[in-house]
């Protein structure tokens, strides 16, 4: 059986056009990824590390509204197709002739 999880991250780091439904909640403290259904910073997260050497310095904490350790995660979108296939199609900087 393999378990998947949603490729996520900070809402703030990803641009509006590749960001999905929010996922989670990611600590600054840990840099990892909790679910929304976990109302404080405790157990394992989403996915990553289940053992950790040292605990959060955020550890056991609540997860409320507007406080400055935590933001929304989302899920992360593929590139959109056309800014791909364009970047595909032109030729590198380097590769460019000089009259």
């Amino acid at each position: 059986m393999v378990f998947r999880a949603p490729r996520a991250a900070p809402q703030s780091r990803i641009p509006p056009e590749r960001r999905g439904h929010i996922v989670g909640r990611f600590c600054h403290g840990c840099g990892q990824v909790y679910p929304l259904q976990r109302s404080l910073h405790t157990g394992d997260p989403i996915s990553g590390r289940d053992h950790v050497a040292s605990t959060c310095a955020y550890e056991g904490w609540a997860f409320e509204p507007g406080a400055s350790w935590w933001e929304p995660a989302v899920e992360l979108l593929p590139a959109p197709a056309a800014a791909a296939a364009s970047a595909a199609t032109e030729a590198p900087a380097a590769a460019a002739v000089k009259p």
